[in-house]
């Protein structure tokens, strides 16, 4: 049997024995001992279920009311109450914490093995089960100390270093939103053709610049056609529509671009494009340990095909999961969404919370949540900035003002300016025969 002789037949009467005698021990244990699993002796896993039953109940845990629950072992609970004193009671409950780990760890381990062997099987889920197993036997804790001295530490830290914040590197949003936190979510969403993935990819860049870590999982565009946008964005005079058909006429250019992001990128930005689920995603930032994830976009994570749960449900566990990842790795975390069609049938096209696709949860989530708004694509006629103007629409932000901030854009170029006059001059520079 696997995880066979790792338990503690003390400790599992030990622990009951306490509650038996003291009540009130039973919420100490209860903070090692997450499920009935953790006892390895039926008998014990039994009386343990018998006393969650009654505290459900509010009836008092002892002998008598455990004897109506389990026939036939009363003179077994009577052995139980014979311990000296309750004193270890908690380290008696990191024991059997510990074992049942331990057992876990044994069968997830053996699983491995059995479907390793395989090419066809994806051990992806199972990895990340044995990292969470390890993770929690490094640590076992389960009850966490509260420190204020330490707390108060670091709120500090936080509020003169703003080690905590990550910034955008355009001023007219970072200007609203302060910075992203670490250990929390901001959204970027908006329609086709309003440039959202240009967006981050250009947040990207300025982090992968000022020294920061970022990984991307590109699920609507392969890996190259995001490098091309980088390629553009390093570039002079060359275009996003040159590079994808025209590229030959500018390879020296192009070669010049390419060796700028080696030796910028190298180490600091990290791409997929062939990650489907969640397992592989939480496995390759696990890995890297970035300082910054950014997902284009989670409405194209796969789950299994089993999992017949609403969209809504699905996209609602994935920002749940990704909130308890990013606080758990300190990173922050930029996830981008769609917006349902509701806003096309709307005068007014500017986004709001409510146009998010499966809005309820992700709005929920997010500490910011922020829209692409092109006006060109949308009225080039009434532009107010013309071909040039990119707003972004800060509608929610949790520890700050929201408000709307307009950005230089180039959509030839791919690349953001923090004002609309700076896009202007880039492109006449690099390109004069552009017509404004």
């Amino acid at each position: 049997m696997q995880g066979l002789g790792i338990f503690s037949d003390e400790a599992e009467k030990a622990v009951l024995g306490c509650i038996l005698k003291d009540d009130k021990c039973f919420d100490v244990a209860k903070e090692y001992i997450l499920e009935s699993d953790a006892f390895y002796i039926d008998k014990n896993k039994k009386i343990w279920e018998a006393i969650l039953e009654l505290k459900s109940e509010n009836i008092p845990t002892d002998i008598v009311n455990i004897s109506t629950k389990i026939k036939g072992i009363t003179y077994y609970l009577s052995g139980l109450t014979e311990i000296p004193t309750t004193a270890h009671l908690e380290s008696y409950s990191k024991q059997i914490h510990s074992d049942w780990l331990r057992r876990k760890l044994v069968k997830q381990s053996y699983e491995i093995v059995n479907k390793a062997s395989d090419d066809n099987n994806d051990i992806s889920s199972l990895l990340v089960d044995v990292h969470d197993t390890t993770s929690n036997m490094l640590n076992l804790e389960p009850g966490q100390r509260f420190d204020l001295d330490t707390l108060l530490s670091m709120t500090k830290d936080s509020l003169f270093s703003k080690r905590n914040l990550t910034t955008t590197g355009f001023a007219p949003i970072d200007n609203i939103i302060s910075g992203m936190t670490k250990g929390e979510i901001t959204i970027f969403a908006g329609r086709p053709g309003n440039a959202k993935t240009t967006t981050v990819a250009n947040i990207a860049r300025n982090l992968v610049l000022s020294g920061k870590k970022v990984v991307m999982f590109n699920r609507e565009m392969p890996n190259t056609e995001m490098m091309k946008k980088f390629i553009a964005m390093e570039s002079e005079g060359i275009t996003y529509h040159m590079l994808r058909h025209n590229a030959v006429t500018s390879k020296s250019e192009i070669e010049k671009s390419l060796n700028t992001i080696k030796e910028k990128y190298t180490d600091k930005l990290f791409m997929f494009d062939n990650i489907r689920n969640l397992e592989g995603t939480f496995r390759e930032i696990r890995r890297i340990k970035p300082d910054v994830v950014i997902d284009d976009h989670i409405g194209l994570i796969e789950y299994p095909t089993n999992d017949m749960r609403d969209l809504r449900l699905k996209i609602g566990d994935t920002s749940r999961r990704y909130k308890w990842l990013c606080k758990s790795e300190q990173l922050s975390v930029i996830l981008v969404s769609q917006l349902n069609r509701n806003i096309e049938y709307r005068t007014e096209r500017i986004p709001k919370l409510s146009d998010l696709a499966e809005s309820g949860n992700l709005e929920q989530d997010a500490e910011i949540v922020a829209f692409t708004h092109y006006p060109w694509t949308v009225n080039f006629e009434n532009a107010k900035n013309g071909k040039y103007g990119l707003d972004i629409v800060v509608a929610k932000n949790r520890y700050g003002s929201t408000g709307k901030a307009t950005v230089g854009f180039s959509p030839d170029c791919c690349t953001l300016f923090d004002t609309v006059e700076e896009a202007e001059a880039s492109v006449a520079k690099q390109m004069p025969d552009v017509p404004f």
